[in-house]
């Protein structure tokens, strides 16, 4: 623990340039690896979740129910950020807009997705994942710099979408490719850790966006292990565990703008 708080320090003690630099060498080497890998198509093995059982006649039904905690914690996500708040700014504002309304519409993608999933409707379960990353990133970006960088919000929910659009075009054609969406993905991810690690929070919020980052990493790891976590009793799948760690990771947030608004 010493250890890694030693290295915090030190990456935080580099100057502003330097940080940049490491942080757009990263995202450049993985764009340029990217481009030189053959397309990638959506597996259809992909839809062959582990658990199949019905729960109140609900197909899949516990992948589909589990999304609730997405719709749960967005709309009371919105209902926080609803109106303008002193000491709330704009920036955060419709950062934290963007994030809970991209969080909602998650829940409901990715409900519609479950009950028959096929590449069709994973469109619709990966579009409003997008959106709430662009707004993660941005409530990020407010919590370390204020209001200056929030202009690239729009611009991260473009190339959000722009990837899942460009997937599902290519898969019309019989050539799907899933690169950018994976990249898209991933450097979210990445460049989050990269400013959570560097950059210290204005107003305390360290805490709460590693917890959310934390959990939507463990929820990545679940994903992959759908089939033998279902296999241990068949009581939960990787999957199912998956939604409820994304979502529930995002309550620390929820807090958060509840006590700054307050």
């Amino acid at each position: 623990m010493a250890i890694a708080v030693q290295f915090v320090d030190r990456v935080r003690c580099l100057k502003a340039g330097s940080k940049w630099a490491i942080i757009l060498s990263v995202g450049l080497a993985a764009l340029v690896a990217v481009a030189f890998i053959h397309p990638v198509p959506q597996p259809l093995s992909y839809h062959n979740f582990a658990d199949k059982r019905a729960i109140l006649s609900i197909p899949n039904g516990a992948d589909v129910l589990s999304n609730l905690p997405f719709l749960a914690v967005g709309l009371i996500g919105l209902y926080f950020t609803a109106k303008p708040k002193a000491g709330f700014s704009g920036a955060q504002q419709w950062t934290y807009s963007i994030l809970f309304a991209g969080l909602a519409l998650t829940g409901i993608g990715s409900a519609y997705y479950h009950l028959a999933p096929d590449n069709q409707r994973l469109i619709w379960d990966r579009l409003p994942m997008t959106i709430a990353m662009a707004g993660f990133i941005g409530a990020l970006l407010v919590d370390r710099f204020g209001s200056k960088l929030v202009g690239v919000v729009p611009l991260l929910m473009a190339l959000g979408m722009g990837s899942v659009v460009q997937w599902g075009l290519s898969e019309e054609h019989g050539q799907g490719d899933l690169r950018w969406y994976a990249l898209y993905q991933g450097m979210v991810m990445i460049f989050a850790a990269e400013l959570i690690l560097m950059f210290p929070s204005r107003s305390n919020g360290t805490r709460e966006f590693a917890i959310a980052a934390i959990a939507n990493l463990a929820a990545k790891i679940f994903e992959l292990l759908d089939v033998p976590i279902y296999q241990l009793g068949g009581i939960v799948s990787g999957h199912t565990l998956k939604h409820l760690s994304a979502s529930l990771g995002f309550i620390a947030l929820l807090m958060l703008v509840r006590r700054r608004r307050s």
